[in-house]
C-alpha cells in the first residue's frame, strides 16, 4: 500500500474535519482531528503533527544535534518539527521559519500555538528568496517546500544548493524531504548536481513513499 492509498484509507475511517480553508498558494487546507491529535492536512497530504513528522523525524534520527546551535527550516507548515526538536531531540537552539504561505503561518499560531519567540524567528516569503539574499549560517538547515504533495521544481535546481552551501556552516547539516514517489533515476541525477562540498545519503520509500536525502558540508 502506497502512502498515499494509506492516507486516504485511513482519512475516510477516522478523520473529523475541524475547520477548512482555501489558500491561494496551498489552495486546500483543513484542520483535522485523528484519535487524539490535531493536525494540519491538505486534500492529499499531511502538513504537520502527522505522518510528516515521522518522515522528518528519520532523517533526524541520522543527524547528531548535540553541537547544533542554529537551525533553518525552509517550509514552516503547522510548525510540529520543531516540537520534535525541542521535546524528542532536548534541540533547544534558535530556529529561523521560512514559508512562503501567510495563511499557513497564521495556522500554526492559531491552531497550534506556534508563534515567533526569543528562540523562533519567523519570515513570510519564498525560500528561494530567502536563500538567495541571506548570509547567515546555519548548523542545520531543513529543507520541506511541498505545495501539496509536489516540491516546486525550481528546488531541485543545482542554482539553489549553490546559493543554500554559502548558509551552512562547516560540517553542518541539511535534511530534505525530497518529494514523494520519486524515481531513483531522477533522485541520482539530482545528487550528481549537488554542491562538491556536499556528501550525502539517500534514503528511499520513507512511509512507503518518501525520499528524504541527508548531506553534510565537508568543505
Amino acid at each position: 500500500m502506497s502512502h498515499k492509498e494509506q492516507y486516504h484509507k485511513t482519512m475516510d475511517n477516522t478523520e473529523q474535519i475541524l475547520k477548512e480553508y482555501q489558500s491561494p498558494i496551498n489552495k486546500y487546507l483543513k484542520i483535522v482531528k485523528k484519535g487524539n491529535k490535531k493536525l494540519l492536512n491538505t486534500k492529499y497530504a499531511n502538513y504537520s503533527y502527522g505522518t510528516l513528522v515521522d518522515v522528518l523525524e528519520y532523517g533526524l534520527d541520522s543527524i547528531p544535534l548535540t553541537n547544533v546551535s542554529s537551525v533553518l527550516l525552509l517550509g514552516f507548515g503547522g510548525g510540529s518539527i520543531i516540537e520534535s526538536l525541542r521535546k524528542k531531540y532536548d534541540c533547544h537552539a534558535p530556529v529561523v521559519a521560512v514559508d512562503i504561505d501567510p495563511l499557513i503561518i497564521d495556522i500554526a499560531r492559531d491552531e497550534f500555538d506556534v508563534k515567533p519567540n526569543k528562540l523562533l524567528e519567523i519570515h513570510c516569503m519564498d525560500a528561494w528568496d530567502y536563500i538567495e539574499k541571506s548570509n547567515s549560517q546555519f548548523d542545520l538547515i531543513i529543507v520541506d517546500i511541498f505545495i501539496d504533495m509536489k516540491v516546486p521544481k525550481k528546488f531541485y535546481k543545482p542554482q539553489f544548493w549553490e546559493m543554500l552551501s554559502k548558509n551552512l556552516t562547516k560540517d553542518g547539516f541539511v535534511l530534505f524531504n525530497a518529494g514523494i514517489d520519486l524515481f531513483k533515476y531522477k533522485v541520482r541525477n539530482f545528487v550528481r548536481k549537488l554542491p562538491d562540498s556536499f556528501v550525502y545519503q539517500k534514503n528511499y520509500n520513507i512511509l512507503y513513499s518518501n525520499t528524504v536525502i541527508i548531506m553534510q558540508k565537508i568543505t
